[in-house]
């Protein structure tokens, strides 16, 4: 697989995972099955988030048995945001995107974005029309949306799906979100620096164990709270 400058495409995958012993395991060999035949090289960061159950010795486990696989632990939980950003200041691929140890999503999805790798796009799934989650969940997902693009001034169908990024593109700026902000924060700055978008529809996976642990209290809270220095982030800059 080549982008658009005619290289081969070498991807990494941030796996930030917090008490995921139960699905971590089938979340990489998904990863490595979906990917490994598309690009030119695979790595694979495991980001494990204060666990406190069986997480972080399974991740170091896997990592001895896939080369190319780096573990970082944290010793608190300190957000899936805080994850990605320690995984892409050690990512060595030329690409980066991440993928949720819970394994909500397939692994497909991220196939399909690959295919359209190009070094200044970002390139994103999006669940419109082939949603299988609860009407609340999706509910609150499009009023987020709907906010998001407001205070931004954008038009964007969907801010949480999977998002593949040129490194360089991600590198060109700060990223301060600790919560599942994170995405919209990344997209919200990547298009706004002038990279182009390309958004994919891919049908979301049914969960098949635990619950999400975005749809809590605290991360609204984390989550208003990102938005709001995101929002003066780009005030300042203007």
């Amino acid at each position: 697989m080549t982008d658009a400058a005619g290289r081969g495409v070498r991807l990494s995958v941030c796996v930030p995972a917090l008490n995921e012993e139960k699905t971590l395991a089938d979340t990489v060999a998904d990863l490595h099955a979906s990917l490994s035949p598309l690009v030119s090289r695979l790595e694979i960061i495991i980001v494990n988030d204060g666990s406190t159950d069986a997480t972080p010795a399974l991740a170091e486990s896997i990592a001895r048995g896939h080369p190319g696989t780096k573990v970082i632990h944290h010793g608190h939980k300190a957000g899936v945001g805080a994850c990605y950003r320690d995984g892409l200041a050690c990512a060595s691929g030329d690409y980066y995107t991440w993928f949720p140890a819970d394994h909500e999503n397939s692994a497909a999805e991220l196939a399909g974005c690959v295919l359209h790798c190009l070094p200044d796009a970002v390139v994103t799934s999006h669940h419109k029309g082939v949603d299988p989650r609860i009407f609340r969940r999706k509910a609150v997902s499009r009023i987020y949306t709907v906010l998001i693009n407001t205070l931004f001034g954008l038009r964007i169908t969907y801010y949480n799906g999977l998002s593949i990024y040129p490194v360089s593109v991600l590198k060109s700026f700060s990223l301060v979100a600790d919560g599942f902000v994170f995405q919209a924060e990344a997209m919200v700055r990547a298009v706004k620096s002038g990279c182009r978008l390309i958004e994919l529809q891919a049908p979301l996976k049914i969960r098949s164990w635990g619950r999400s642990k975005a749809f809590t209290f605290s991360s609204f809270m984390r989550a208003a709270h990102d938005a709001w220095h995101i929002a003066l982030h780009e005030i300042r800059r203007r």
